[in-house]
């Protein structure tokens, strides 16, 4: 509904390519928790039956507690390798807007707290090649191992 023309022109020819695109992404999202089921992270849940996930984030939960790092440590150590990561969401209560309005705590919402500050996605997109998603194999498991 709040769409520009031009997003619209371009976004009508991606259409013959969703399933395409799809399919890539699901084959990355099946290599990915392959590769690290051994690693001390935590993988991406696995999608419901009946459910056709869009594969569209990768996000693993990276515990300083088991990995021996921090999120942040573990990013930086992405970026040193050239590869973009992506940093998710603060819970709400972290942000200052619910904490003046509602008077919200982080150490109220723990569970919330410590999934915003552990979470991390990495490369899927299927403009990814095989050898690209295979580099961030080897350096996610260098870097946790």
């Amino acid at each position: 509904y709040n769409m520009m023309d031009i997003q619209a022109a371009i976004g009508i020819h991606q259409l013959e390519r969703i399933e395409e695109n799809w399919l890539h992404r699901q084959k990355i999202w099946d290599y990915y928790n392959n590769n690290f089921s051994e690693l001390p992270i935590v993988l991406p849940m696995v999608p419901e039956k009946n459910i056709r996930h869009a594969y569209h984030l990768y996000t693993v939960l990276i515990n300083e507690t088991k990995s021996g790092l921090t999120r942040d440590d573990f990013l930086n150590r992405m970026n040193d390798e050239n590869i973009g990561t992506g940093v998710h969401y603060l819970s709400l209560p972290e942000h200052p807007y619910y904490q003046r309005t509602f008077g919200w705590k982080p150490e109220d919402f723990p569970v919330a707290m410590k999934i915003g500050r552990e979470t991390v996605s990495l490369p899927l997109s299927p403009k990814l090649t095989d050898d690209d998603v295979e580099r961030v194999v080897k350096t996610v498991k260098k870097i946790l191992n």
